[in-house]
């Protein structure tokens, strides 16, 4: 009889990431040049072990397009779907109109396949 302490197991309880969506977004309407805008994004996940992972950017200048990722991790979830909150940072350098557009699911008119449904926030940034 022998006892093996080999950790290969935990494979299965490596993260998993999957798209979630904006349920509410809440954006200041002005900053100033150099002053950091905080927005505040609220998001479902699909279980209990479902957390914020990560923003996935694209766009540039003005306008940002932002998917949200979820993390989900752990092998025993609750079977609920839960509402988390998490805030989304951006320093910008020059003024004018910003434009956030979070994704915020599919249009379900469609199916699953369907385009994507967005929320926009706009911040107007000035010199000062």
């Amino acid at each position: 009889m022998s006892c093996s302490n080999d950790d290969d197991d935990d494979d299965d309880n490596s993260p998993n990431f999957e798209t979630a969506y904006a349920i509410s977004v809440e954006a200041p309407s002005e900053r100033i040049v150099g002053e950091k805008i905080n927005i505040v994004v609220s998001f479902q996940v699909m279980n209990g072990c479902g957390e914020f992972g990560r923003f996935i950017e694209s766009g540039n200048g003005l306008t940002r397009i932002i998917e949200i990722e979820a993390k989900y991790e752990g092998l025993i979830c609750t079977m609920n779907l839960p509402i988390r909150q998490t805030t989304y940072e951006f320093t910008p350098n020059f003024s004018g109109e910003y434009t956030f557009t979070f994704k915020s699911g599919p249009d379900l008119r469609f199916g699953e396949s369907g385009p994507d449904e967005f929320t926009t926030v706009t911040v107007i940034v000035t010199e000062d």
